[in-house]
């Protein structure tokens, strides 16, 4: 009897932990580069986000290190950070570093990442998928890991209303 329910609780153990496997590759290093510096800029001030929006948009992933879809989203944002120099700013928040930046932006889960596209009356201005502009920001985020495609979209449609904004 007490080998069945050995049995039982094994097979039982197997069921509930086959749905935690994710197709994402794991990442080595927490998504660092060789040399082990990050490409996209941590931020620990609202301030230099304002200051990289006067550049152009600005992409921000708000995550930690004890964070595995956090961790795997990393080369990404780097990549991310690499393709639009000139044209977009990526940068990252630790909530575990800066918990106060992650409140401000209200960061419930993460990876949490959005783009912002202008400062309106104070307030961020976020860029959805779609390519609509958003005051609430959460219309605007992505909430979990995804692919480098889904932020690039993004980007491209922030890139696009900020020259159409700017009349170039």
């Amino acid at each position: 009897m007490r080998s069945k329910i050995y049995l039982f609780g094994l097979i039982l153990g197997f069921v509930l932990i086959a749905g935690c496997v994710t197709d994402v590759t794991p990442v080595n290093d927490a998504g660092l580069l060789e040399s082990g510096e990050r490409v996209a800029i941590l931020v620990t001030e609202q301030q230099q986000i304002d200051d990289a929006l006067v550049n152009g948009p600005v992409l921000i992933k708000a995550g930690a290190d004890w964070c595995p879809p956090c961790r795997q989203l990393d080369p990404v944002i780097d990549e991310l950070a690499r393709d639009y120099e000139g044209r977009a700013t990526v940068m990252y928040i630790d909530t575990e570093l800066t918990p106060g930046l992650g409140a401000r932006f209200n960061v419930y889960s993460i990876p949490d990442t959005t783009v912002i596209v202008d400062i309106e009356d104070g307030d961020y201005l976020f860029m959805r998928y779609d390519g609509a502009t958003e005051l609430d920001r959460n219309k605007a985020r992505v909430i979990g890991y995804m692919e480098k495609g889904t932020f690039e979209t993004i980007l491209d449609h922030a890139i696009e209303y900020r020259e159409e904004v700017s009349g170039d």
